[in-house]
């Protein structure tokens, strides 16, 4: 595939999704991405395990940190494994983004400097047949346990098409030729 590559199936995602209904309150706690009517991720949920400090300004480089979510839900360690799967050396941002049933996240390109020096990862919690991450000219049917890795910079939208919710957790790590990635990607 051209901007998104699967990268291995059936990683163990009970833990991760038992750790997010304990704690509903974690979702939207930062709204940046989510509240504006013409984001194209308006209308979905976003938990934000790692970013920049609440002092920084996310839109400047900045090296990010472990939130206060990350601690509760105990997902740092599975993090950090992802990072190491896939050749990482630095941690960037970490978002777990969550789709409600008939949804879409609307065509859009990342741009910026976090998008510029990371490769996103996705580890695919929930989903059902039918929803699908899309690049121009390609899909990607996911399922639980799926990490596939994706080029943001370019057009991508994700599309739900079924009655329930698609949970991802994205994790973002400094741009690397390795084994997992396409060179410049």
């Amino acid at each position: 595939m051209g901007h998104m590559r699967l990268i291995q199936r059936g990683i163990n995602v009970a833990p991760i999704y038992w750790a997010l209904q304990s704690h509903p309150e974690l979702w939207n706690v930062n709204k940046a991405r989510t509240e504006h009517p013409q984001s194209p991720h308006h209308g979905l949920d976003d938990m934000w395990l790692r970013y920049g400090a609440p002092d920084q300004d996310p839109l400047k480089p900045h090296e990010s940190v472990w939130h206060e979510s990350a601690e509760i839900l105990g997902l740092k360690p599975i993090c950090l494994d992802i990072m190491h799967m896939v050749g990482g050396s630095v941690m960037g941002g970490v978002l777990i983004t969550r789709i409600p049933p008939g949804a879409v996240c609307k065509p859009h390109c990342d741009r910026g400097w976090h998008a510029d020096v990371h490769n996103k990862f996705a580890l695919q919690i929930t989903s059902a047949p039918g929803q699908r991450f899309h690049f121009e000219g390609e899909s990607l049917e996911t399922r639980p346990g799926d990490l596939y890795s994706f080029q943001n910079e370019h057009l991508h939208w994700v599309t739900n098409d079924t009655p329930y919710e698609r949970v991802t957790m994205i994790v973002c790590v400094r741009k690397e030729a390795n084994a997992f990635t396409q060179e410049g990607g």
